[in-house]
């Protein structure tokens, strides 16, 4: 074990920052905004923490938002225009916490245990400057990252945004009950998903639009709320009609609006995999994590999961070795692959029209409770829910495993 320098304050290089400091590995936090600046900042995203994530938390000793009001118990999928629809619940119960609540404090945590930050307009460029002082540096993100790690081909299909997105918090709307995650499927359209989330002003709703681009969701990822919020949030209120009916039932549209005008995003995502280490010029290796390596569409939810993952596999790897050498880069990538690779395989298909084996598993689970139950709880086990969707074989063996025997 070494100094470590950190890049990026994301929730891949807290973790792994957290992780070491906890086992008294020599860390630097290089970030790009203090906690006040994080918590003032427009919305960052709508990210879902899963079991696995939410066990490295509690380990950690950072689970500060154990609020059962809070959480995500269940999954309501519909198929706008189907038959199909169902309901799907999770063993263990996943969270929603607004990412500027969320980092902020993780941040703090880690400085109020000893932790040494350095606030920096440009934190990748800065550790890279310090990269002579430190045994391995570790790039977790940062808004400079284009050609630092050169993309890699082989792992990336897309060579431009699958879907356009518009993100928000919005007050006026309320929950399926069990409480959890409405997810609308609009086909050939897009998807558009509801979830209860913590934020600043205690629960609201998390809304995801994903367009297929050039259809009807593209015009409200490109309109300006500053410009007629009114006629903004009417928008919004149109595609629920359309497109999430069952959301749209749960609007009352004297209260219905977004919570303040930071608390929205949109924008688009390129899905990404970019080579995961370098040997920089001072002779230090640096490696990549979280969206600094690997950058999926929202679409499964897996982002941050992935990246608390990876930063604990490296965190493992870090505190096993004493040598940051290039063997040392390759075998850390090659053991992040192994979650990054299926989460990586099942979101770009998830981009893609449903092939007939993945309908057959929505009409089984519109049937059949715990073939539901099993497909939800695939998000918490991304490796064993690409297992299940990648053939019509793999396909077919799970539906032989969970169906009813009165439904096989």
């Amino acid at each position: 074990m070494g100094r470590i320098a950190i890049a990026g304050a994301g929730i891949s290089g807290l973790t792994l920052a957290l992780r070491l400091q906890r086992e008294g590995v020599t860390t630097t936090l290089y970030t790009e905004r203090t906690p006040e600046r994080i918590r003032a900042g427009r919305l960052l995203n709508l990210v879902a923490r899963f079991e696995p994530t939410l066990a490295r938390e509690r380990e950690l000793g950072v689970n500060h938002w154990d609020f059962p009001d809070f959480a995500m118990y269940s999954a309501h999928v519909e198929v706008v225009g189907t038959p199909l629809a169902f309901r799907g619940d999770l063993e263990h119960p996943a969270r929603f916490v607004d990412f500027r609540i969320y980092l902020a404090r993780l941040l703090e945590d880690y400085a109020e245990r000893g932790g040494h930050v350095v606030v920096d307009a440009t934190p990748v460029g800065r550790a890279f400057a310090d990269a002579a002082g430190y045994d391995l540096v570790v790039v977790a993100g940062g808004r400079e990252l284009n050609g630092v790690f050169p993309r890699d081909p082989a792992r990336s299909p897309c060579e431009s945004p699958q879907r356009v997105l518009c993100a928000g918090t919005f007050r006026g709307t309320a929950f399926p009950e069990p409480l959890g995650l409405s997810f609308n499927i609009s086909p050939g359209v897009g998807e558009v998903f509801q979830s209860p989330v913590f934020s600043f002003d205690g629960r609201v709703s998390g809304v995801l639009f994903e367009g297929v681009p050039g259809g009807p969701f593209e015009r409200l990822a490109g309109m300006s709320y500053d410009d007629d919020p009114s006629r903004f949030e009417a928008e919004i209120l149109e595609l629920f009609r359309v497109h999430a009916p069952s959301i749209y039932g749960r609007v009352d549209q004297a209260e219905f609006g977004l919570t303040r005008p930071v608390d929205l995003l949109q924008g688009a995502i390129t899905p990404t995999v970019r080579r995961a280490w370098l040997r920089h010029e001072s002779g230090t290796y640096a490696v990549a994590v979280g969206d600094a390596w690997v950058v999926n569409d929202p679409l499964t939810g897996q982002g941050a999961n992935l990246g608390s993952h990876c930063a604990w596999v490296l965190a493992d790897a870090i505190l096993a070795d004493d040598t940051y050498d290039e063997l040392f880069c390759r075998n850390v990538e090659a053991r992040m692959w192994d979650m990054a690779g299926p989460v990586t395989e099942w979101s770009n298909a998830f981009l893609q029209p449903p092939p007939d084996h993945v309908l057959e598993l929505l009409g089984a689970a519109t049937a059949d409770k715990a073939v539901a139950d099993a497909l939800v709880g695939g998000f918490a086990d991304p490796q064993a829910m690409w297992r299940r969707l990648a053939t019509p074989e793999r396909a077919a063996a799970f539906l032989a495993h969970f169906r009813h025997p009165a439904l096989q």
